[in-house]
């Protein structure tokens, strides 16, 4: 627990250069039941023309950080929760478009990045562990730019993130300290506006930050039956608003997966056997909102389910998607901060649960989570990189793989080989969804994305 608030800062602003304005989405759902609603826009100063980015919060979706103004309102300093635990190395992802300004080491905030997200406004991200991205970089909402620490003076050697939007009134980014017409104002996540006062504390914030620009709007579909193709070979299609997160599956037994949605602000799914028609057949409440989802065949019947991850223990719902009851099962396995995996690693037929250690990007397979320990554990691509799960060579066992940047890598030696080998496809934008599914029932996965 913190016993004291962290030192005060000035604010850092070293000297912006403006060069990207903001993408906004017009997209509306036509299906009601899909629509995600959202609060209105954060307090902006008198002189502000341009509405204020739509920021989620700036770590991966799902998760639930504590934030504080103690003195230096409305700036927040931000711990994860429950108890700090998780703070440090925790990855940071921007928490709308826009473009880096500054990525460098200052002698009291530490390591420091600062992103443009165009109409006068930025956010400044301080104390960072490591930084992930250089100057001119442009990002998407999401992308991985860092990890959380506890560098510079001012860190008082506390893990946290020291988090600040500012308005530039000249439009000029000559924001630095003591600059006329450059404030700090409250940041609104998800809708929600923050850091009204000094002492105050916000517990349990769950980050909406799931991907897409930000903005509500429809979800573009661009799935690829070609594991080479660097294009999508399906029509593109839409399906659930951008909050949410896309899953797939064989939800039939038709041996083809077709991709659904999950909205972690209500915990609800979104399942359907035919998306394109832009209905879900099947729309239902498991877990708490927030919750991580996952997506396997549990009991080896051909059709996938649902599951999702509270904490370090994993829901699996037993009940078919089709069914109003429901009933499920659990097991505990790995840490909270790990990312849930499902697969098929033995052949057998029925997937089982495993995970992914973002922080030293390593995978933990089990084809028994049971029994709590990882029969193969190894590495594979960079820390912080998004993990997958498909059957590349339709032998019917899983591998994984790894999205960094806009590249597909596909681990093609299987989970128990001590060697790697591999073969990668550039698809999409570094700021895309994944998402990986055998879309024709040809017994291999293949990539695609969403956006």
């Amino acid at each position: 627990m913190v016993t004291r608030p962290f030192i005060s800062h000035p604010s850092p602003y070293p000297s912006p250069r403006r060069r990207a304005g903001r993408r906004t989405w017009t997209k509306t759902v036509a299906a009601a039941a899909l629509t995600v609603l959202v609060g209105g826009p954060p307090s902006l100063p008198a002189h502000a023309a341009v509405a204020a980015p739509n920021l989620q919060l700036p770590f991966p979706c799902g998760q639930q950080w504590r934030l504080d103004t103690w003195g230096h309102a409305p700036a927040l300093d931000m711990v994860k929760e429950p108890n700090q635990q998780g703070t440090e190395g925790a990855t940071l992802t921007a928490p709308a478009p826009g473009t880096v300004n500054k990525s460098y080491v200052h002698p009291n905030a530490g390591n420091v990045i600062q992103i443009n997200h165009g109409g006068g406004y930025f956010t400044t991200y301080l104390h960072l562990q490591s930084r992930a991205v250089n100057v001119g970089a442009r990002v998407a909402q999401g992308a991985v730019i860092g990890r959380v620490g506890r560098t510079g003076r001012t860190s008082n050697n506390h893990p946290h993130l020291h988090f600040e939007l500012g308005y530039d009134a000249n439009g000029d980014g000559e924001a630095s300290w003591g600059f006329e017409g450059a404030e700090r104002i409250k940041p609104a996540f998800n809708g929600v506006t923050y850091g009204g006062a000094n002492g105050q504390t916000y517990r349990n914030v769950t980050s909406r930050n799931c991907g897409g620009s930000g903005d509500l709007g429809v979800l573009d579909f661009y799935l690829s039956d070609d594991q080479a193709s660097s294009t999508a070979t399906r029509p593109v299609f839409q399906y659930g608003n951008s909050p949410m997160v896309p899953i797939k599956g064989d939800w039939d037994g038709d041996g083809k997966d077709t991709v659904s949605t999950y909205d972690p602000g209500a915990g609800r799914f979104f399942v359907s056997n035919d998306p394109a028609t832009g209905a879900a057949q099947y729309a239902f409440l498991y877990g708490d909102p927030g919750a991580v989802p996952f997506v396997g065949d549990w009991d080896g019947d051909g059709k996938d389910n649902v599951g999702v991850r509270m904490g370090n223990v994993f829901y699996m719902r037993t009940s078919p998607v089709t069914s109003a009851t429901e009933t499920t099962r659990s097991v505990a396995y790995g840490d909270a901060p790990m990312v849930p995996l499902a697969g098929d690693w033995d052949g057998d037929g029925k997937d089982t649960v495993s995970a992914y250690d973002p922080g030293a990007g390593r995978f933990f397979v089990s084809n028994d989570p049971a029994t709590g320990a990882a029969q193969y554990a190894f590495l594979y691509g960079d820390p912080g990189a998004v993990p997958f799960v498909g059957d590349w060579d339709g032998d019917g066992k899983d591998n994984v793989g790894v999205r960094m940047g806009n590249v597909f890598y596909m681990r093609t030696s299987p989970v128990t080989g001590a060697t790697e080998t591999t073969r990668s496809v550039a698809y999409g934008d570094a700021g895309d969804l994944p998402v990986i599914g055998d879309w024709d029932g040809d017994g291999r996965d293949s990539q695609g994305i969403a956006r």
